[in-house]
C-alpha cells in the first residue's frame, strides 16, 4: 500500500495559523490533495489535545488514528508537535525547531505533563521551551523509546539546526550525546550534461524526458545481465564548477567530477573486474571503459503476422472480411524482416493491388528471400532484381514502417533472445551493411532513419557488441550515386553511418590521448545537469551517438554534507492552512502492507529503501530563504558575490540576510552532486493550483477562476498527486486547456526555472521562459517582492 504523508503541519491555536485548521478541514483537503497519513500537529496545546481527543478515533493495533467525521475518510492521523528550544550553547544563543512523533494521545499527555515544566504549552501551538535540544530529547525518550525527534527546517536562517543566525554546524553538537536517538531531519527544500541520453525500453531519450514509467536499461555488475528497471529517481539541478570531458573516437563523456564512472585499470595480462570510479580519480590514468552486457531476452518459436479486416465486394456489394493471423517460423521471419529493413518497401499500385517490394543484387540471397516467401505461402514474382508480393495483410502490417526515413524495430523483436536478435542482424547486414578497413574487419551500416539508428545500438549492445553513428551526409548535400557517376543527386535526408565495434573494452591511455590529439581535460560549466538514480546503479549512457555503460546519480544539497549520511531525509509542508496549494507541499513516500506508526518509525530509523520510496519537494529555490538578500534594497545574490561583498548590501551597506545555498557552501564538505550510499530518492514537484494560476496568468492560487479548472481535474482523476505525478498529457487534455497540461508535464519532469527567493520573498516560478511573461508567478502567502526598480543580483541566467 502507497502512504503519501505529511507529518508536520499547525493547529488554530498556533500563530499566524488559519481559523480553519481543524480536523474536518484537514482531512477533506488532505483527501483532495492525495495525502493518506497526516502528522496532527501542536498535541502540546491543551485544546487542541482536547479536539484529537474528540475528533479523532484510535486504532490501537497500528497505533494511528482515523477522523470520526466522516469515518469513511481514506486518511489516517499520527499524533505529532513541533517545539521550540532556546538556550546558550558556548556563549551563543541557539533556537532551534523539532518535530516529536509519539504512538497515541496517551503517551502525548505524558509528554505534556514532562514538557509543561519548561514552558508555557498553552500559549502556542508551537511552544517556546526553556531547556537544551539534548535535554528535550532525554525528557522525551525517557517517556518512551517509541518516540521519535526529529530537527525540523534543518536550513531556514532561524530556528533551525543549520540555520545560518542561530543554529550549529552539525547534529552532534546539537544534540551531543542525544545524537544516538536522532535518526532523521527534516530538509524543507553527479550527473551528465543535457547533451548526454539514456537508453529505455521506448529507445533512447534525454534525460529531461525521463519518467518514473520509463524502464531504463541497467547492468547487474553481479551477473552482467542487462536489465531494464524504473527509475526510483529523476534529478535535475543547476551546477557551476568543473566538468571532467573525455573525447576520443570511442568514448565521450562529460560529468561532473564526482560522477561515477564504470572502469577497469589497463591490466592486460591479469584483467581486473569492472568497478565504479569517481571521474575526478580518473583523470590522467589508464583506463578500460566497458561497453556490452548479457542479454537473455524471450525464446519464442513463431511469429504472428496480426488479423486484418480487408474491404471486399463488387458493384453491387461492398463490405469488409477478417483474414485471420498467420504464423511464420521466428528465424524464417526474421530473415525476410532483417532484409527488408534495408532493401524493402510497400507500395500501392494504380489498380489496387497492395504490393511488398525488396531489391537486392545478390542472386543467391534473392532466391532464399524467394523461397521464405513461398514457404510462407505468398505468390512471388520476380523483375530483375526486385521480387514482390501482393498481399493486403502483409502490406498493412509491413506498412507501419514507413519508408526509408522512417523505419524501425518494434519493440516485440527488440525483446527477443540474443541468437534470435543475431539472426535479424545478420541479414540487416547483408542488404545495408559495408565492409571496411585494412584487414577487412570493419562493419558499418547507412541509414536514413534516426530510429533505425538507435535501434541498431540497442540490437547491437543486446547481441554482445557495441555500435556508435556519425552524420555521414546532411540533408541537401549534392552527392552522385555510384552506377550512375554522371548524375548528380540531393540528399533528401540526413545520412547516417553506423559502425559496429566487436571489441567492447575500449581502452584509454593518457599516450594515445596524446597520439591522436583526443581530448581528456576540466572544462569550467555552469549550466543545468541531469540524472536518474536506478537499483543496479549503472545505466547505459550516450553522448554524441557513442554509449558505454556508465553510473547513476542524485544531487541534494544535504548529501554533500558527509555528516548527515547516517540520517533520513524527511520532507513535510509545516502547514499553517489546510488549503491544497499549502498542505502536502512536501511530503514523504512509503510502501507498506498496511499503515502503522511502528511500520513507519522502523523505516526511518533503519533507512530501509524498500519501505520508504522517495520523498516529494518543492525546488528549494522556490523557498523565500534560498539566496543571500535584502528585502528592503531588491537586493538578491548568490553565495560566490554575496562572500565577495563580505556579506554587506551593495545598497545600503547594512548586512545581508544569509540564504540557504551560502550556509551549505559553508558546511559542505562535498562537491554539489554527492550522493552518498542508501540515500532517500527524491522528486520535485509544485502545487497543482499555482501551476494552473501561473498559466492563467493570476496572482493568487485562491481565484475562482483557479478553483473551477482544479475541480474539474480532482473530479475527474480523483486527487492532486495522481494528477501531478501519473496522468498522461493526453488525458490531462481532455480535461483543461493544453496549456495548462503541458505546464503539469513540465513540472512533473522538472522542466520549469524558478528565480531563488532571498530574505523572506519567495521564490518566482518561470513554466513557459520561451514565452516571456506569461507562466510567471511566485508563491503566496507571506510577504511577496511587489517592489519595482533595479534588483542587484544575476538573474539573467534564469531569464
Amino acid at each position: 500500500m502507497k502512504i503519501i504523508s505529511d507529518l508536520h503541519i499547525h493547529s488554530k491555536y498556533s500563530r499566524a495559523t488559519s481559523e480553519d485548521m481543524s480536523i474536518p478541514s484537514i482531512t477533506r483537503f488532505a483527501r483532495i490533495k492525495g495525502l493518506n497519513l497526516v502528522g496532527t500537529g501542536d498535541f502540546t496545546h491543551p485544546k487542541w489535545f482536547e479536539e484529537l481527543r474528540e475528533h479523532l478515533i484510535p486504532i490501537p493495533e497500528i497505533n494511528l488514528y482515523k477522523p470520526a467525521q466522516p469515518p469513511e475518510a481514506p486518511v489516517y492521523y499520527m499524533i505529532t508537535a513541533e517545539v521550540s528550544t532556546i538556550f546558550e550553547f558556548q556563549g551563543q544563543v541557539k533556537k532551534i525547531h523539532h518535530i516529536i512523533l509519539v504512538p497515541n494521545l496517551e503517551v502525548a499527555a505524558q509528554v505534556n505533563d514532562t514538557l509543561a515544566k519548561y514552558g508555557d504549552l498553552a500559549v502556542d501551538g508551537r511552544p517556546t521551551l526553556n531547556l537544551s535540544a539534548p535535554e528535550l530529547v532525554d525528557e522525551v525518550m525517557s517517556i518512551s523509546m517509541d518516540n521519535e525527534i526529529i530537527p525540523s527546517h534543518a536550513w531556514t536562517p532561524w530556528f533551525s539546526i543549520f540555520g545560518a543566525f542561530s543554529g550549529f554546524d552539525s547534529v552532534d553538537d546539537c544534540y551531543q550525546d542525544m545524537t544516538r536517538h536522532i535518526h532523521a531531519i527534516e530538509t524543507g527544500l553527479s550527473c551528465y550534461d543535457e547533451k548526454t541520453e539514456v537508453l529505455t525500453d521506448n529507445g533512447w531519450k534525454k534525460f529531461s524526458e525521463i519518467r518514473y514509467s520509463d524502464k531504463i536499461c541497467t547492468l547487474n555488475l553481479k551477473t552482467d545481465q542487462i536489465e531494464f528497471q524504473n527509475p526510483i529517481g529523476i534529478f535535475k539541478y543547476k551546477y557551476q564548477g568543473k566538468m571532467y570531458r573525455l573525447k576520443t573516437r570511442k568514448v565521450d563523456l562529460f560529468v561532473t567530477p564526482n560522477h561515477k564512472l564504470l572502469v577497469s585499470p589497463c591490466d592486460f595480462r591479469n584483467p581486473k573486474p569492472f568497478s565504479l570510479k569517481e571521474a575526478r580519480f580518473l583523470f590522467n590514468k589508464s583506463k578500460i571503459f566497458k561497453k556490452d552486457g548479457t542479454w537473455t531476452g524471450k525464446k519464442v518459436k513463431y511469429f504472428t503476422l496480426p488479423s486484418v479486416k480487408v474491404k471486399h465486394g463488387n458493384r453491387y456489394y461492398s463490405g469488409f472480411r477478417n483474414m485471420r493471423e498467420k504464423r511464420f517460423p521466428i528465424k524464417s521471419w526474421l530473415k525476410f524482416f532483417g532484409l527488408w529493413l534495408a532493401e524493402g518497401w510497400t507500395n500501392q499500385g494504380k489498380n489496387g493491388e497492395y504490393n511488398v517490394c525488396l531489391a537486392n543484387r545478390n542472386p543467391a540471397l534473392l532466391s532464399e528471400m524467394k523461397q521464405l516467401l513461398k514457404n510462407f505461402g505468398y505468390s512471388v514474382y520476380q523483375t530483375r532484381n526486385v521480387i514482390r508480393v501482393r498481399d493486403y495483410q502483409l502490406f498493412h502490417y509491413l506498412r507501419q514502417f514507413g519508408n526509408s526515413p522512417d523505419k524501425f524495430i518494434p519493440s516485440d523483436i527488440k525483446s527477443l533472445s540474443k541468437d534470435l536478435l543475431e539472426v535479424l542482424f545478420e541479414y540487416y547486414i547483408q542488404g545495408d551493411g559495408h565492409v571496411y578497413g585494412r584487414n577487412r574487419k570493419g562493419l558499418s551500416a547507412c541509414t536514413s532513419s534516426t530510429r533505425l539508428r538507435d535501434d541498431l545500438q540497442e540490437i547491437a549492445l543486446k547481441i554482445g557488441i557495441s555500435a556508435y553513428y556519425k552524420l555521414e551526409r546532411k540533408k541537401g548535400t549534392l552527392t552522385s550515386f555510384r552506377p550512375y557517376k554522371n548524375r548528380v543527386y540531393k540528399q533528401r535526408y540526413d545520412s547516417w553511418q553506423v559502425y559496429f565495434i566487436r571489441k567492447n573494452k575500449t581502452a584509454v591511455l593518457p599516450s594515445i590521448i596524446k597520439k591522436y590529439n583526443y581530448t581528456e581535460s576540466w572544462v569550467d560549466f555552469n549550466g543545468l545537469v541531469f540524472c536518474v538514480a536506478v537499483p543496479n546503479q549503472v545505466i547505459y549512457i550516450r553522448r554524441n551517438g557513442i554509449p558505454l555503460w556508465c553510473g547513476n546519480s542524485d544531487p541534494p544539497m544535504n548529501w554533500r554534507l558527509s555528516s548527515l549520511d547516517r540520517f533520513v531525509l524527511v520532507s513535510n509542508s509545516d502547514s499553517h492552512s489546510a488549503w491544497p496549494w499549502r498542505i502536502g507541499r512536501e511530503a514523504n513516500v512509503f510502501e507498506l502492507e498496511y499503515p502503522s506508526y511502528r511500520e513507519i518509525i522502523d523505516a526511518i530509523r533503519k533507512k530501509d529503501l524498500k519501505r520508504f520510496k522517495f520523498t516529494i519537494e518543492v525546488d528549494p529555490s522556490y523557498g523565500k530563504y534560498h539566496w543571500t538578500g535584502h528585502r528592503n534594497c531588491n537586493v538578491s545574490l548568490p553565495p560566490a558575490e554575496a562572500i565577495k561583498l563580505g556579506g554587506r548590501c551593495p545598497v545600503c551597506h547594512r548586512r545581508l540576510t544569509k540564504g540557504v545555498e551560502q550556509r551549505v557552501e559553508e558546511l559542505a564538505d562535498r562537491p554539489p552532486g554527492f550522493k552518498p550510499k542508501g540515500a532517500i530518492p527524491y522528486f520535485h514537484l509544485l502545487p497543482l493550483s499555482e501551476v494552473i494560476a501561473a498559466v492563467i496568468g493570476v496572482d493568487q492560487p485562491s481565484n475562482l477562476k483557479v478553483w473551477k479548472i482544479y475541480n474539474a481535474l480532482i473530479e475527474r482523476f480523483g486527487d492532486e498527486f495522481t494528477v501531478l505525478i501519473d496522468v498522461p498529457r493526453e488525458r490531462l487534455a481532455e480535461v483543461v486547456d493544453p496549456r495548462i497540461a503541458e505546464a503539469v508535464i513540465r513540472v512533473r519532469e522538472d522542466r520549469v526555472k524558478v528565480i531563488p527567493g532571498y530574505d523572506g520573498v519567495y521564490g518566482k516560478l518561470i513554466i513557459f521562459p520561451e514565452e516571456g511573461k506569461p507562466g510567471v508567478a511566485g508563491e503566496t502567502g507571506g510577504e511577496t517582492a511587489k517592489r519595482e526598480g533595479a534588483r542587484v543580483s544575476r538573474l539573467d541566467e534564469f531569464m
